[in-house]
């Protein structure tokens, strides 16, 4: 028996055999690349201790991505082409992530309003650059964007190293807060069992309508595992950053130290698996809802704190500004995305700005507006002239013009948004009455002042005077002026409608349609209380 040996079985031997000893050559040499996109199943906890009628806690589960910032941004955590999921758009996608819900208004990526943010506040040192970042955070399900309580960006500079994790914080009003927590710096002495960082600062941004803004935070944070961009032969775990928020009252002899421990929140993974188009498909088959369900759990707690616990609603003040937060030896925080300007605040903005075009050139006096928006610009009106004074008003809202629109004198204006509400502030009192001035002239106020003047109570025996520093003698002027008036007077009245039609109460003094009665007691007394309690929270019997 003769055996023959075919010119294909000699190639296909030698391809076996080159492709064993390539295999095994190769093996020892084999770099492991961990991924760069985790999906998070976690557990939320939140718990109340004070008031201890209104005592409460409750969990549930959450769907999160951690990725890299940097891969994100460049499209290579794509899945299905972008339609599983994608950066940079809403539309067209099952889930997404783009910039415009995260950090500041302004254009631009993710990652470069990051670095605006470190810039502004302080960290332009080499250690503080921003080499990538996890990015913890819930995308968006078929177009829809819900509500990112905590947003957490685990930031690594150029050398890989963990120096800060940033926590953007969402209201329900579209307002956001951003907290800079640096590693190394204010940091508590000792981190709890099962952490590796905690710091202790003070609270400053309106999130629960059941809680001023008095107190301390303490936050413990568990970070990554590996920095999101690494490629080494050690394979890491997945990692589970976890987030655990402590809220304690401020201590009733000394305000600025912390007092009792009166809420908890807590964010845990259960489960991180690398993001895949099989991972993220199989979730959101077997938990569809998980994506959409963050503002009806928020707003059937708030019901049962309102209705069961019988919790008061605080009304939500104006965010402070990010400079507040810039002190030596602090947390770096501040707000960074404001309430849009509405149609109303526009048209008083536009009636106000150009009245002092033309008021700054007969006073010689120049103007400069400052938002505590970052996004809105910062004009300063001059006169033709060199000027040889300047006033400098100061805002947390745009609410600052209806004001000056809707008080029936400047010294109203000042009573009631500078001295009560604080909505705005100005270098000179003196020179903001010279400004906004009226002319004294006998006779009857007119029909528009006379309106302006209803809701002022006779406690306020500040003058008014016939006119308006802003009216202007003409028919439409009349007419657009008078409509303002009167739809901002409905709405308040509607206001206070739909709170009695839902039986919400509102912490005593806080009432928005009692504002002139606040004003009334700042002008007799010097100072008002707004409510609440050394713990900022209030329970009605």
């Amino acid at each position: 028996m003769s055996l023959s040996v075919r010119p294909l079985d000699i190639c296909v031997t030698l391809f076996c055999i080159s492709l064993s000893a390539f295999i095994y050559n190769s093996a020892g040499r084999t770099t492991y690349t961990t991924p760069q996109a985790y999906l998070l199943k976690n557990q939320v906890t939140h718990s109340r201790l004070l008031p201890v009628k209104a005592a409460h806690a409750f969990t549930y589960p959450t769907l999160a991505f951690l990725v890299s910032l940097n891969a994100l941004e460049n499209h290579r955590l794509d899945l299905g082409g972008g339609w599983v999921f994608g950066y940079g758009g809403l539309w067209g996608r099952i889930t997404g992530l783009r910039p415009h819900p995260y950090l500041t208004k302004q254009p631009g990526s993710i990652r470069k309003k990051l670095q605006a943010l470190f810039a502004t506040r302080g960290y332009v040192e080499e250690r503080h650059s921003l080499g990538d970042a996890w990015m913890l955070t819930m995308p968006s399900f078929l177009g829809f964007e819900g509500i990112n309580p905590l947003t957490v960006y685990f930031c690594y500079n150029s050398e890989g190293i963990l120096w800060s994790a940033v926590l953007e914080i969402h209201n329900t009003f579209g307002e956001s807060h951003v907290h800079v927590l640096e590693v190394g710096q204010n940091e508590d002495s000792t981190p709890p069992p099962g952490y590796d960082y905690q710091w202790t600062f003070p609270r400053g941004f309106h999130v629960s309508p059941f809680n001023d803004r008095s107190g301390f935070y303490t936050v413990s944070v568990k970070k990554p595992t590996h920095p999101p961009s690494v490629s080494s032969d050690t394979e890491f775990s997945p990692p589970r950053p976890a987030v655990r928020v402590h809220l304690y009252t401020a201590c009733d002899a000394e305000p600025d130290r912390k007092g009792q421990l009166k809420l908890t929140a807590l964010l845990r993974p259960t489960r991180s698996t690398p993001l895949t188009t099989l991972s993220l498909l199989f979730s959101l088959v077997k938990a569809p809802l998980a994506l959409f369900l963050s503002m009806p759990r928020i707003l059937f707690m708030a019901w049962k704190l309102h209705y069961q616990k019988r919790l008061d609603v605080f009304i939500r003040p104006e965010p402070f500004p990010a400079s507040e937060g810039l002190h030596p030896g602090s947390v770096r925080a501040g707000g960074v995305k404001w309430l849009d300007e509405g149609v109303l605040e526009s048209f008083a903005r536009q009636r106000v700005v150009r009245f002092l075009r033309q008021r700054v050139q007969e006073t010689g006096i120049e103007v400069v507006l400052i938002a505590a928006d970052p996004s809105i610009p910062r004009p300063t009106i001059s006169p033709d002239r060199s000027a040889s004074l300047q006033l400098t008003i100061s805002y947390l809202s745009t609410k600052v013009f209806t004001t000056l629109l809707l008080c029936p004198s400047a010294e109203h204006a000042l009573l009631l948004g500078s001295d009560t509400e604080r909505t705005f502030g100005v270098s000179s009192r003196e020179l903001f009455l010279t400004l906004f001035s009226t002319p004294n002239s006998a006779g009857q106020p007119t029909w528009l002042q006379s309106v302006r003047s209803r809701g002022v109570p006779r406690s306020i025996p500040l003058s008014i005077p016939t006119c308006h520093f802003l009216d202007e003698e003409s028919w439409l002027n009349t007419m657009l002026h008078g409509l303002f008036i009167h739809t901002i007077h409905f709405l308040d009245s509607l206001e206070k409608l739909v709170f009695s039609i839902a039986r919400a109460r509102i912490v005593e003094g806080q009432e928005p349609w009692k504002q002139w009665d606040r004003a009334a007691l700042v002008l007799h007394d010097g100072a008002h209380s707004l409510g609440g309690s050394m713990i900022g929270s209030v329970v009605r019997d």
